[in-house]
């Protein structure tokens, strides 16, 4: 038996998706979608908003796989897990923060921001450039 003890934890922001977990877990699975629109005008046209228009929101995960054998020892002479103080400022889009262990953390974030802004369009600037001679 394993015991997580903590004496402080101080986390200003905890957001979207986001794990906070004292002590030991068998699974994790944090997953977050967000669609960001900026425009200089705001107007929402009441069609907007599917992930479904996206393929970054489509597109399979990459997962990793260990298929290969692996042989480890562990020994725990004192199986405690102690900690004085921890301060974060944030824990956000699909983060985990734990004190203790997990067999398997699944974190997935896609964002998608678009920028919708009127005027002139800037110029391109060239994909190569020629070294002078």
């Amino acid at each position: 038996m394993r015991i997580s003890r903590v004496n402080e934890v101080n986390v200003l922001s905890l957001a979207f998706s986001s794990y906070l977990h004292i002590g030991d877990s068998f699974h994790i699975n944090a997953k977050n979608k967000a669609l960001a629109v900026k425009r200089e005008f705001p107007r929402y046209y009441g069609n907007e908003g599917s992930f479904d228009a996206y393929s970054i929101f489509s597109i399979a995960s990459p997962m990793t796989v260990i298929d290969e054998p692996l042989c480890m020892s562990v020994k725990n002479p004192n199986p405690n897990i102690c900690v004085d103080n921890i301060t974060v400022n944030g824990v956000s889009s699909s983060s985990v923060l734990q004190i203790g262990s997990s067999q398997s953390i699944y974190a997935e974030a896609r964002v998608k921001h678009i920028r919708q802004l009127i005027g002139k369009v800037p110029p391109s600037f060239p994909t190569s450039q020629k070294k002078e001679e």
